[in-house]
């Protein structure tokens, strides 16, 4: 039993995203690709979608930016562009 909670518990570092990426700043929002550069290297994170960082470090999406999310740099939440294009 040891071994499989071990085992288990060694997964789930695996597949976490906070194990794999940088630290995201709660309250702060942040383009997939973004957090793609952070190191974040979850299937999941669309490119151009904003997430917002929870107190507890992970993400959720709130905004489909379609073609242009925007990185604001550190300290500053991204954005999504509001240029149209014909």
């Amino acid at each position: 039993m040891v071994r499989f909670l071990s085992i288990f518990i060694a997964t789930l570092a695996a597949i976490s995203p906070m194990a794999q990426a940088g630290a995201c700043v709660p309250g702060l929002r942040y383009c997939g690709s973004t957090l793609i550069r952070y190191g974040w290297e979850n299937m999941w994170l669309g490119r151009t979608v904003l997430y917002l960082c929870k107190p507890d470090g992970s993400v959720k999406a709130v905004e489909y930016c379609g073609a242009i999310c925007n990185d604001a740099g550190v300290g500053r939440s991204d954005f999504c562009s509001t240029k149209k294009y014909q």
